[in-house]
């Protein structure tokens, strides 16, 4: 434990020179810009002041020009388009859009209608949206109409499931660690996942997206994914790199009492990776449901309190990761009081529209799995 320590320690130190570096670097590179900046309105101001007078004057002559009624006639659309039927229109989340039809013609008479663009994206939320119809004339001046949407929440529509996939550690196979087994993915393995995922232009929604998803009220890209890594960023030092080599977010579920110093845990800190709760001390045994976490055995005040230890040290307080999965009516209860958006279980499966938020399952990885198996099992 001593020597893992000293290990992180040193990789802290490391990054935050590395960092360090990376300011100075950048603060010299903006004083340098600032400074020719200087010398070259200076240059300007003494050589041509009178130019620069000039060049203002007819520019203000030109906004002047533009700004004259015939010319703002000449800059709009002869086209017109009609929309069939209600302008506002109510529908399901996920059901199918039929519109009820529109035409467009030119102020000569010209039909535009089968060049007419219909942007139907916003209707993915539930919400009020729109739907924006638009269509150039003959000198190539746009032209729009917009129908309005009232998308409703819904559950039931069909979907291909979000996977939210739990990892663990990541090891060296070059330097594997004395308790190696399925818990631990080498950097070989997550970079050839990682690459595919990148490979194939799977969306990586945020929390709150996930929330929505399963509330009904947001239809995700068929290829959406969740990556998380529990217990905290253990050995995430190695896994870091991949994740911004193939630019894929995940979570990193802390258990903070290991991290509770805020400074070293941000030594781990990316663009690519986010910390969430783990909890702060409930990662222990001391109850008598599922695998015998504390957690269930805890007092709403109790879980509270240790909730807004970890969300301090943490930064973030959008999801939870349950510690050993387990979990009670109540205590979902007592997470949604929390303000977080989120829980997850350990139960192996993909999440639905209509699933609790607060028992949300996921897809386990494990470190002896192919790539072939990895692709079946977020597809």
């Amino acid at each position: 434990m001593k020597d893992r320590r000293r290990m992180h320690r040193r990789y802290y130190q490391k990054r935050l020179k590395h960092r360090k570096h990376k300011l100075r670097k950048t603060v010299f590179a903006v004083l340098i810009l600032l400074f020719a900046l200087l010398i070259g309105l200076l240059v300007k101001v003494v050589l041509f002041p009178k130019e620069d007078g000039k060049e203002k004057n007819r520019h203000e002559d030109n906004t002047s020009a533009d700004l004259t009624g015939d010319d703002q006639k000449e800059q709009k659309s002869t086209a017109v388009i009609t929309l069939n039927g209600e302008n506002s229109i109510e529908i399901k989340l996920g059901e199918e859009y039929i519109d009820p039809g529109y035409s467009a013609a030119d102020k000569d008479g010209t039909d535009l209608t089968a060049q007419v663009q219909v942007d139907s994206s916003a209707l993915n939320r539930a919400g009020e949206q729109q739907i924006i119809y638009s269509v150039k004339d003959s000198k190539g001046r746009e032209a729009q109409a917009v129908r309005k949407v009232t998308v409703l929440p819904n559950t039931e529509y069909d979907t291909p499931g979000l996977p939210i996939c739990m990892y663990h550690y990541v090891y060296d196979p070059a330097s594997p660690p004395d308790n190696l087994d399925s818990n631990f993915i080498s950097t070989d393995s997550l970079a050839e996942e990682m690459k595919y995922l990148h490979d194939n232009g799977y969306y990586f929604p945020t929390w709150q997206e996930v929330r929505d998803y399963v509330d009904g009220k947001l239809i995700l890209p068929e290829k959406s994914i969740v990556l998380t890594f529990d217990d905290g960023p253990n050995y995430m030092y190695l896994g870091i790199p991949i994740l911004e080599q193939y630019q894929t977010p995940a979570t990193s579920f802390v258990i903070t009492s290991y991290w509770n110093d805020r400074e070293m845990l941000y030594g781990y800190a990316s663009d690519y990776l986010t910390f969430e709760s783990h909890s702060h001390k409930m990662h222990q045994g001391g109850g008598s449901i599922g695998h015998g976490g504390i957690y269930t055995a805890m007092t709403r005040e109790e879980v509270l309190a240790d909730l807004e230890q970890s969300f301090e040290i943490c930064g973030n307080r959008d999801a939870f990761a349950y510690p050993f999965g387990d979990y009670t009516e109540e205590g979902c209860s007592t997470l949604e009081e929390a303000g977080l958006l989120c829980a997850v279980t350990t139960e192996n499966a993909k999440c639905y529209p209509g699933d609790n938020p607060y028992i949300l399952p996921r897809v386990r990885m494990l470190g002896t799995q192919t790539l072939a198996s990895f692709i079946s099992a977020v597809n």
